[in-house]
């Protein structure tokens, strides 16, 4: 197979990389891809591979993290941007996630390959995302806004392990009888998990 000719620019050589790397893995997963045919993919050589990520295990964090970094700069704006916590911003981050997986499934194959491979190495952008979110809520639960006999981070974990689940199980659940459209789910999910962390009178 005749490669793409070499470029001189090291950055587009990288977003080639990267670009053919996420393909791959989203359609085949970490483990049964080979570094051979990432190479072929992006029309490199193995070396040059090596010489901009190190290794396959590190392009696929770097594919990983570019993946997740759209959603990470928004939410992480939203946090920054909001005066003081308050609920309304929980929500609106539950919406925010949700739509950035309805709308990047490959993204959602990513995610899914990473539970199915064991692939416990968080990546950076969702560790630090995460903490945000969680040091967000403490400040909200403090206020009195937020019911405080709850775990931060398990608020945290409730909506994205539920959106997350949502999509990477569509294929078993969308058939159920009665189920609704993503945006009906989401406005259900929406009155349990607001209700469920608003303090109680």
């Amino acid at each position: 197979m005749n490669q793409k000719p070499q470029t001189r620019d090291p950055e587009l050589t990288r977003a080639r990389i990267l670009d053919a790397a996420e393909a791959l893995f989203v359609e085949q997963g970490f483990s049964a891809v080979k570094l051979s045919e990432l190479a072929r993919a992006a029309g490199v050589t193995k070396s040059l591979i090596h010489h901009h990520f190190g290794s396959k295990e590190q392009l696929w964090q770097a594919v990983k993290n570019r993946a997740f970094e759209r959603y990470f700069t928004a939410q992480m704006a939203m946090l920054e941007e909001a005066k003081e916590p308050d609920a309304a911003l929980l929500r609106r981050s539950v919406e925010a996630y949700f739509h950035f997986l309805r709308d990047n499934p490959g993204v959602v194959r990513l995610f899914a390959w990473t539970h199915l491979e064991g692939d416990n190495h968080c990546s950076e952008l969702d560790s630090q995302l995460v903490g945000a979110g969680a040091e967000w809520v403490r400040q909200t639960q403090l206020r009195g806004l937020l019911r405080d006999d709850i775990n931060p981070s398990h608020v945290i974990a409730v909506f994205v392990m539920t959106c997350t689940q949502w999509f990477e199980a569509k294929c078993h659940h969308e058939n159920w009888p009665g189920m609704g459209s993503d945006e009906a789910f989401l406005e259900d999910f929406l009155k349990i998990f607001m209700e469920g962390v608003t303090p109680r009178e």
